[in-house]
């Protein structure tokens, strides 16, 4: 079973507070890869977006090339 992308930010999130690492840099990399994830996450739901408004485009204009 794979989880969903909210579930791995929250879980990355958790570890990053929870691990015990004397200098730190465990709790670092984990947060920094929940930040990173979530950007991804934005970008991902705006390419996705864009895609389907360039869909809508395409199909309107293949319907006018029939017409």
């Amino acid at each position: 079973m794979t989880a969903n992308a909210e579930t791995c930010i929250k879980a990355l999130r958790a570890l990053a507070q929870d691990i015990q690492s004397e200098d730190g840099v465990a709790n670092a990399a984990l947060s920094e890869c929940a930040d990173r994830m979530e950007q991804m996450q934005v970008c991902i739901h705006q390419l996705e977006t864009e895609n389907d408004a360039l869909r809508a485009d395409l199909l309107v204009w293949s319907e006018k090339e029939i017409k």
